[in-house]
């Protein structure tokens, strides 16, 4: 099944061969001299997680990126090589389950990767895996130097002795306010509760409204409460809907901090168009709304408290609360059995699209009452006749109307559409059957009908063991105008769209490193170019025009 987001290479079934890599290899025929070809999925689900920026303006992708992997299901989760190494190549994790999985709708298989890196908001992203098929993950990460619409940033040193009101002001995209007093002689405290000997702290906090999407959705786990412990002490999960949240970190004398000798006071705005959940009218003076704060590193939320809500001087609605520690801290309504939870959307797609090699994407906005409460944009993905394609959305709520739309990005060339939309009732697993048709631009030759159906065959070769692989691997194709295109080979076998006098550039990544080739398909054929370690070609059948691709992986030192 193709999936909607870039992916990753993944021959799991290497681990069993105990092979060794040996990179760059630019053997001719890496197949010379192999005598057997097996077949041989041990692992099970493969999961691919990409992270992006959360500014879809921003030019850049994260990199240098850490991530650890928690939760009830962790021990079902390893990487490619079948270890517990988990190494994000650029902004792409593969992973996968172990053969002891089977997790279905009923008996899900749930882990949490935490993901941090320079210049990035550290958070969490909670997987659920409920079947044995592919799957894709986007997660959105909040960058310091490019920051998405509806997030506010400062960066602050303040004298301890004199104290400071620290103040994240209001944007064009974000009306909230919030404002973080340190009163005059604070202690600051590390983890372990021992006080810093310092004259000063540095602050990083961030901000992040409820006006847009991309906001919205960046509360850890987008929302969803994996642990959640109440003041009484009991424990649950349950789902949030934010009224706005605070990312706060410091440091001191080389140290994080933790926590303090007197609480911080923190003063945090309403959007004027926040509604409550539970009852849909305005907040307003006197209503009370629940304090959270978030350990990531626990992947819990605790209940710290009750804020009421006051106005400011300016007339606008505010919450205020002492922040003892330092954490994710959020105001909002929790839902608890309100939710139906992650649910999975497959779009069935019937359109004039031959081979997937026009861009397009996908929303999904929830309403109730005629009122749109929320939604979620799913970018860069491809559509062509009878494809199907998988979305998850986390923190769908009971009784809400789904709508989901499809459409060309505006960066995809000479294509022109007003898309394809669908509703669905928003707590089914269900398939939305949408119809996209592409009106090609007459007055030029790049257009659909310039793609070429192309049957790959992918072969992982391990020459020193006279043995080759046919492998379930994830393929990232980028044409010349960085248009990517998802490819999900299964046991070596694969069906892709590509156009012809296009370079593409092949990516695989295996073990938390990438390979990679460029093609062009001219005249009746084309060979990959390998820098680091694809091989292949790519001729045309005379009479079908089709092309019979062959792409190998070849394998020096297998041990």
């Amino acid at each position: 099944m193709k999936k909607i987001f870039t992916s990753i290479f993944r021959p799991a079934v290497l681990l069993s061969l105990g092979l060794a890599l040996t990179f760059g290899c630019q053997q001719i025929n890496p197949l010379e001299g192999v005598e057997l070809t097996v077949n041989n999925n041990v692992y099970k689900s493969p999961i691919l997680i990409e992270f992006v920026d959360a500014n879809p303006n921003s030019k850049t992708l994260p990199k240098d990126l850490t991530v650890t992997i928690s939760g009830p299901g962790k021990d079902l989760v390893f990487t490619d090589l079948g270890g517990k190494d988990f190494k994000v190549a650029g902004n792409l994790l593969s992973v996968v389950l172990g053969q002891n999985a089977n997790p279905t709708e009923s008996a899900p298989v749930e882990f949490t990767v935490s993901v941090k890196g320079p210049n990035y908001v550290s958070t969490n992203y909670s997987v659920v895996v409920t079947d044995l098929e592919s799957s894709t993950y986007r997660v959105a990460l909040t960058n310091l130097n490019a920051l998405p619409d509806g997030v506010g940033a400062v960066s602050k040193t303040t004298l301890l002795a004199i104290g400071e009101t620290i103040t994240v002001p209001a944007t064009s995209s974000k009306p909230e306010v919030a404002k973080i007093a340190i009163a005059p002689g604070t202690q600051v405290k590390d983890e372990n509760g021992l006080v810093i000997n310092t004259t000063n702290v540095s602050s990083t906090i961030v901000q992040y409204g409820t006006g847009t999407e991309e906001a919205a959705n960046s509360l850890p786990n987008e929302g969803e409460g994996n642990v959640i412990k109440y003041k009484d002490g009991t424990t649950d999960f349950g789902t949030f809907l934010s009224a706005g949240f605070l990312d706060i970190e410091m440091t001191a004398g080389g140290k994080n901090v933790k926590s303090f000798s007197t609480p911080l006071d923190v003063t945090l705005s309403l959007n004027p168009n926040y509604e409550d959940p539970e009852t849909e009218a305005p907040m307003k003076v006197g209503d009370q709304i629940p304090v959270w704060s978030y350990d990531k590193a626990k992947d819990e939320w605790t209940e710290e408290g009750v804020a009421t809500i006051a106005k400011d001087a300016n007339g606008n609605l505010i919450a205020n609360f002492k922040v003892s520690h330092l954490s994710v801290w959020t105001v909002a309504k929790n839902y608890k059995g309100k939710t139906c939870g992650s649910k999975t959307i497959k779009i069935k797609v019937e359109s004039n699209v031959s081979y997937a090699s026009s861009k397009f994407s996908a929303q999904v906005t929830y309403s109730k009452s005629g009122k749109a409460k929320f939604s979620k944009t799913f970018s860069s993905f491809k559509v062509s006749k009878g494809a199907t394609y998988t979305i998850k959305v986390k923190r769908v709520p009971s009784g809400y109307t789904g709508r989901i739309v499809v459409k060309p990005v505006s960066s995809s060339p000479n294509t022109t559409s007003k898309g394809g939309s669908q509703t669905f009732k928003a707590c089914n697993n269900t398939v939305v059957y949408v119809e996209v048709k592409v009106n090609e631009a007459p007055q030029t030759t790049d257009t659909e009908s310039d793609a070429v159906k192309v049957n790959l065959d992918f072969t992982a070769a391990c020459i020193s063991k006279n043995i080759s692989v046919k492998p379930t691997v994830w393929l990232k194709l980028v044409d010349d105008t960085n248009a990517e295109q998802l490819v999900s080979v299964v046991e070596g076998k694969a069906i892709i769209g590509m156009k012809k006098g296009v370079k593409y550039t092949l990516t695989a990544t295996y073990n938390g490193i990438d390979f990679a080739g460029e093609v062009t398909i001219n005249g009746d054929s084309a060979t990959i170019i390998s820098s680091t370690g694809l091989n292949g070609s790519f001729p045309i059948d005379v009479k079908t025009g089709e092309v019979n691709a062959t792409i190998i992986y070849p394998l020096n030192n297998c041990q």
